[in-house]
């Protein structure tokens, strides 16, 4: 692992819980749980000129459906749109930093166990939401060189609930 990767892992960590604290869910550190649940699992890619990789989000059903502010019950829908909410918010700060990238269509599958194997010795980010759990993982391809730049009052980028027309 480098600083880098770590500083990025923190910085996807810090905006799942912006993003779970927007809908009024409460999100806090948790320990990886080794019991096999049914999971509902979000994978989306992402890619730029200096930086790729991708984000798995593996929550259980307690956690999708507390997070759901329809509460429709659609939870395969719900995840997909987590999992693309976290991104595109990873998405916006990288770019308050100088760093551009493209997001992929997330994917959704169930299962009862996940385990990438990423190419990193780091566990994943793990945070209790409401009444569950949701298990985040990150990889990463960067430029050797690639740093953030401090984030700037970049008018070009929306920040996270407002529109821009265009």
């Amino acid at each position: 692992m480098t600083p880098f990767y770590d500083n990025l892992r923190q910085l996807l960590a810090t905006k799942a819980h912006e993003l779970f604290a927007d809908y009024g869910v409460t999100c806090a550190p948790a320990s990886r749980s080794s019991e096999p649940t049914r999971q509902l699992c979000g994978i989306l890619g992402f890619t730029g000129d200096r930086l790729c990789g991708s984000v798995v989000v593996s929550a259980t059903l307690e956690a999708v459906a507390c997070s759901n502010p329809i509460g429709d019950g659609a939870t395969r829908g719900w995840i997909a749109e987590l999992t693309n909410q976290l991104v595109g918010r990873f998405k916006n700060a990288l770019l308050r930093g100088g760093v551009e990238i493209a997001m992929s269509i997330p994917v959704v599958l169930t299962a009862t166990q996940l385990t990438p194997l990423p190419e990193t010795a780091a566990d994943p980010t793990c945070l209790a939401v409401g009444g569950g759990v949701v298990t985040i993982w990150f990889e990463m391809e960067a430029d050797a060189e690639l740093t953030l730049a401090e984030p700037g009052c970049d008018t070009n980028v929306a920040f996270e609930g407002e529109a821009m027309l265009f």
